[in-house]
């Protein structure tokens, strides 16, 4: 009995010990990092120019995020070579065992797939063509995304999804240019020739669709904040998180500069404020703005006398806002600061 029992608690070692082996470098192995990997977009939208946007929008949106969290992202670019790398033959790069790849190699926790439903650039004129007349420019983005958690679709063998949503930007300039004679203005030249400009660089984030995607970025970091509240606490500052960041590069960046501006109220009626700030001044709609009577205070929060929510961006130094709070207290005139990433 004794040498039965000895014979089975050997046994049972022996496959404790070879569980054991097998099951730490599935833990190693799989052990994930925050941040983001963006694969190619579907595009759905009625887009003909030469630009990709399946490929430049979750590209612009990787950039964003990794600017803005400085957290790092793997860019649609990078996941396609990836891709391409592998040969997969017969496989998609919406296929789950090809995530599963993409997490064992980037180790980045979550990716976001989607689907451009908008990309558009349109231009509004009023008058006659060949006599004189104004005309205004708008652009427009919108998305559906999925995010998935690569660590438990890893595990599952099944994609996890954390959130699914969709977002858009928008922005028009409103600020009227004068057409004569048929003359072409620089706007009007600008609008024909906007897909010759790169997609993400400094010329193409002053277009009204540059701006737009802007705002698109920003509504996907607000809804990815909700679905993921640790992000904010996903600052870099541990070295591999830096080489990550570093295998993550992608020619694409949007190279952000918090600076703080300041301007002046111009205009109050009831709730709504108008200030001299605008679109070529980096502002854009949902930003908080506080209201300042004394100069000197306008950089500390604890001497705004009221605050502003912008609502809408009417010219390059007009936007038009609804007072948050100090209603009674804000008048023409009062100093207005905000921080702009530009």
């Amino acid at each position: 009995m004794a040498h039965r029992f000895r014979e089975r608690l050997l046994v049972f070692l022996a496959l404790a010990t070879a569980l054991s082996y097998a099951v730490q470098p599935l833990h190693a192995q799989e052990k994930s990092s925050p941040g983001f990997a963006f694969i190619p977009f579907e595009n759905k939208s009625d887009f003909k120019g030469k630009w990709d946007v399946g490929i430049d929008v979750p590209r612009f949106l990787s950039a964003y995020v990794k600017e803005r969290y400085r957290i790092p992202t793997i860019s649609p670019v990078i996941v396609k070579n990836f891709f391409d790398e592998q040969n997969h033959q017969g496989s998609e790069i919406y296929d789950v065992r090809f995530w599963v790849e993409l997490f064992r190699r980037f180790g980045i926790r979550y990716l976001v797939a989607g689907t451009v439903e908008m990309f558009d650039v349109s231009r509004f004129m009023t008058g006659q063509p060949m006599v004189g007349g104004y005309e205004a420019f708008k652009g427009e983005v919108g998305i559906t995304f999925a995010v998935y958690d690569l660590e438990r679709t890893a595990f599952s063998s099944t994609p996890v999804a954390v959130k699914k949503g969709d977002a858009a930007g928008e922005f028009a300039d409103r600020s009227l240019t004068l057409t004569l004679f048929g003359k072409q203005s620089d706007r009007t030249v600008e609008y024909r020739e906007l897909d010759k400009i790169r997609f993400g660089s400094e010329d193409f984030n002053r277009t009204v669709i540059g701006q737009a995607c802007f705002q698109l970025g920003e509504r996907l970091a607000v809804q990815l904040e909700t679905a993921i509240p640790g992000i904010r606490a996903w600052a870099m500052t541990d070295p591999d998180s830096l080489l990550r960041l570093g295998q993550s590069m992608d020619t694409l960046s949007l190279s952000f500069k918090p600076s703080t501006i300041s301007g002046t109220v111009v205009f109050v009626e009831g709730e709504n404020a108008f200030i001299n700030l605008g679109s070529e001044d980096g502002v854009r709609p949902g930003q908080q703005i506080l209201v300042h009577r004394d100069p000197m205070a306008q950089d500390a929060a604890t001497g705004a006398i009221g605050q502003l929510h912008v609502v809408e961006v009417r010219g390059p130094h007009l936007s038009l806002a609804r007072i948050v709070n100090g209603q009674k207290s804000i008048r023409v005139k009062d100093k207005i600061s905000v921080t702009v990433i530009r």
